[in-house]
């Protein structure tokens, strides 16, 4: 029997490998020459939010009144989590803390509890993956958003990325609901 593309879409959601290779992207980014480095866990799922939802990306660096802004495809901005962003963002959510136990199964990451820290490391095997997916054209987003929230974002304090994250997160509620009504 032949899939729809709701069931298709769900199907794609599912799976952990493009989530994965989009945190593996952006860990490299964050780690930059370092090996290592330390970031709370609820930090890097923020920090992962602005690449998962790059309309949420656009916005806070607009918001920041930064330079640099990004191209967003009709479909990133249509997307039907966009318009569901405020009920299914959560930095807590459950399954961020199994995508890093699975990347840490799959030898993609070391992972340390400090305090209320944890220290990340990329593995050989994550290097490898991300040398295989650097040629791909279909990754460079990825590869320039994780820069740009690097540069951008991962300076700023918690309290000015939840800040953001919830101006964001109001905005887009809001617009939604007023296309509705």
């Amino acid at each position: 029997m032949k899939k729809s593309l709701i069931e298709y879409v769900i199907s794609i959601e599912e799976k952990d490998d493009l989530h994965i290779i989009r945190l593996i992207v952006l860990l490299q980014a964050l780690t930059g020459k370092k090996q290592n480095f330390s970031i709370e866990i609820s930090e890097l799922a923020k920090l992962d939010f602005f690449l998962r939802y790059p309309i949420a990306l656009q916005k806070a660096l607009s918001i920041l009144k930064t330079s640099k802004m990004i191209e967003i495809s009709e479909t990133e901005k249509n997307n039907i989590e966009v318009k569901t962003l405020y009920f299914h963002y959560s930095p807590w959510n459950i399954k961020f803390r199994k995508l890093l136990k699975v990347m840490a199964a799959r030898l993609l990451i070391s992972w340390n509890l400090k305090g209320r820290k944890v220290e990340v490391e990329l593995t050989t095997h994550a290097y490898s993956a991300l040398s295989e997916i650097t040629d791909l054209e279909i990754f460079e987003n990825l590869r320039s958003q994780s820069k740009l929230i690097k540069t951008h974002l991962s300076t700023l304090s918690q309290v000015k990325i939840n800040s953001l994250i919830n101006e964001i997160l109001v905005e887009t509620t809001f617009a939604n609901l007023g296309e509705r009504l």
